[in-house]
């Protein structure tokens, strides 16, 4: 019985998982060669941030790290996800609830300047 109980837990908690290893060493890779480079990721999340909230049906309701967490007029989601995937931007805005956007090493000052004018265009 405790054996189950055990084995039970540990599947619940992410125990359960194939391949944990690939997983786990992607996070190692990450800690030895990226950390220094937060700080980057961290600043272009405020600049998204800063940028969006500038935009008139833009509600910006967090940013702490390199996420930033932002509400789109509900009625123009599904035409402002369409409009930015023909932009080339992947990100989906969500309808009756915040959008999560992610900066992280793919993603520079200058993708962040080109998802903020082309909210911009698209939300006008």
């Amino acid at each position: 019985e405790l054996i189950a109980r055990a084995r039970r837990w540990r599947k619940m908690l992410g125990g359960g998982l194939r391949q944990a290893g690939v997983l786990a060493a992607a996070c190692l890779y990450a800690l030895e060669h990226n950390v220094e480079r937060l700080a980057e990721d961290h600043e272009n999340a405020r600049l998204l941030a800063e940028g969006l909230r500038a935009i008139p049906g833009v509600k910006v309701l967090s940013q702490d790290t390199n996420m930033v967490f932002a509400e789109f007029e509900p009625a123009r989601c599904d035409e402002l996800t369409a409009k930015l995937a023909a932009d080339g931007i992947q990100m989906r805005a969500v309808y009756g609830g915040p959008t999560r956007l992610v900066t992280h090493l793919d993603v520079s000052a200058a993708d962040v300047r080109q998802v903020v004018q082309a909210v911009t265009r698209h939300l006008a």
